[in-house]
């Protein structure tokens, strides 16, 4: 086709609030990389056929069927006409380009992005669950993210991504539908790279991309076969500031905020960490099995202790009342 530019464009894929736009924003400093400078909401669901409402609201998801040579071409044309340069400047490519591209929608979308760029790469970003759906909720409350405000069938806005079968979750509690979107985005991105080629997708830990920057930076490019250069690296020599999506200042064990609503889900998340941590290495697992017995019997105890600790009457450096061996300011007192 005449407007395809793209040699293995490289697509990250993650659920939401799993750290793609820090991810995406980094990686797009490499100056052998053209981008359109954010999400490529816009220039998909602009095209009939593609957009949501056209589809009866059912999910973001597509299919290989529907990138027809007709649709394939115009997302050539509207991803042409919008890259720009590792600087910001607009690009008008003679010859191929190594194009970046990052939407977390894409994660119902691969069939299709692998019909669209049957060469492209993928890179599968995962982040704890514990903190990925509370960060979701977050980004819930927030009211920053309205996807879809006045979503047809459902009492109110809908934030973020939209899976297929959104509307068993109405009158849900919150954390049942974070659960459910951190869950079908990521079965959604394993069932279908693992229909690819192995050389096609690599898979990165949010913590190593955070705590290694420069380690994993490097292995995607090698991944990717790109220059890992001197932009990159100088990005790397600095701790990595916030993403422009970021809701508020990150810190250790942010999410026992959401403790109980958490805990309440993870019977609907462990098959699909399961399948996550099948593929990471033992010593990069998403969560390790003594930290989920921690989490296990920590919460079996929750609610009998709340019974009876006086949160303001245990000194933080104590043992906690609940026998657990942790210092007070380890275990309960972070709850409370």
């Amino acid at each position: 086709m005449k407007n395809n530019c793209f040699d293995r464009p490289i697509i990250i894929l993650s659920a939401p609030r799993s750290g793609s736009t820090l991810l995406y924003e980094v990686l797009s400093k490499n100056s052998h990389l053209l981008s359109i400078g954010g999400e490529s909401h816009a220039i998909i669901e602009s095209i009939p056929g593609l957009n949501i409402a056209s589809k009866n609201f059912e999910s973001n998801a597509l299919t290989a069927d529907d990138a027809t040579p007709i649709i394939t071409e115009m997302l050539y044309s509207g991803f042409k006409k919008n890259l720009q340069s590792s600087t910001g400047s607009k690009i008008s490519p003679v010859d191929k380009v190594r194009f970046l591209e990052k939407t977390p929608k894409n994660s119902l979308r691969i069939d299709f992005i692998n019909q669209l760029f049957p060469d492209a790469l993928f890179v599968y970003l995962v982040r704890d669950p514990k903190e990925n759906i509370s960060s979701i909720m977050e980004a819930w409350r927030s009211n920053r993210f309205r996807t879809y405000p006045g979503l047809p069938g459902w009492n109110g806005d809908w934030s973020l991504l939209l899976p297929k079968n959104w509307k068993q979750l109405l009158g849900q509690p919150l954390q049942n539908i974070a659960a459910f979107q951190w869950c079908e985005a990521n079965e959604s991105i394993i069932s279908s790279l693992q229909k690819l080629p192995k050389e096609r997708w690599k898979i990165v830990h949010y913590e190593n991309l955070i705590n290694d920057t420069t380690t994993t930076l490097k292995s995607i490019c090698n991944f990717a076969q790109i220059p890992f250069d001197q932009q990159l690296q100088q990005a790397c020599s600095q701790p990595l500031p916030h993403s422009q999506f970021t809701l508020s200042a990150p810190k250790k064990n942010k999410w026992l905020s959401n403790y109980q609503e958490v805990h309440s889900v993870w019977p609907r998340v462990m098959p699909t960490l399961q399948r996550i941590n099948s593929l990471l290495s033992q010593d990069k697992q998403l969560l390790l099995a003594e930290e989920w017995q921690q989490l296990q019997a920590q919460s079996s105890i929750q609610k009998s202790a709340n019974t009876v600790i006086n949160h303001n009457k245990v000194p933080r450096n104590a043992d906690c009342p609940c026998g657990s061996k942790k210092r007070f300011k380890h275990c309960h007192g972070q709850l409370s």
